[in-house]
């Protein structure tokens, strides 16, 4: 998978793109955590709602938050205290570089930077690094947690009917 042969008029060439469903596969098969469990797939499939929600407003690199949803918690080893997991899964996704994921530097930079610092309660950032930080912070009601403004980036994670819907949602996943 995220490779494929392409036949052009002018012979077949290796065409190589992301493929998010294979990347996701991946994920699953890297998380050492209860797939099930508070950072498990149903939170990456929010965050990824999130994302793509808050990239209508800040203009966000709606492919690398996908990815960042995808990513950003496989390499947890504990649901509850789990320095590094961040860096962990960064280091991930870069071991997918050039077979699963194909993205060039500048973009990939982006997603490892919010994969690895998404931990570490930053709010300053690329807006598409922002976008991928406050999506994941959206989802804090899945363990009792209202996302406090203050603490998230954008406007658009900022704003009260944003919080108010993530919130609702996340507490009755």
């Amino acid at each position: 998978m995220g490779t494929a042969r392409v036949t052009t008029g002018m012979g077949t060439r290796r065409a190589t793109h992301t493929d998010p469903a294979a990347i996701l596969a991946a994920a699953k098969a890297r998380v050492a955590v209860d797939r099930h469990g508070v950072h498990g797939v149903a939170h990456w499939a929010r965050v990824r709602e999130n994302g793509h929600r808050l990239a209508r407003h800040t203009g966000a690199d709606k492919e690398l938050v996908e990815l960042f949803a995808f990513l950003h918690d496989c390499c947890r080893e504990d649901d509850n205290s789990d320095p590094d997991h961040g860096a962990r899964a960064a280091d991930f996704a870069s071991s997918l570089r050039g077979s699963l994921l194909h993205l060039a530097d500048e973009r990939f930079e982006l997603l490892f930077k919010a994969i690895r610092d998404h931990e570490l309660g930053f709010t300053r950032a690329d807006v598409t690094v922002m976008t991928c930080w406050d999506a994941d912070r959206l989802d804090l009601g899945r363990v009792g947690v209202r996302p406090d403004p203050k603490r998230l980036c954008t406007a658009a994670a900022k704003d009260r009917d944003t919080i108010d819907w993530a919130f609702r949602r996340s507490r009755t996943a």
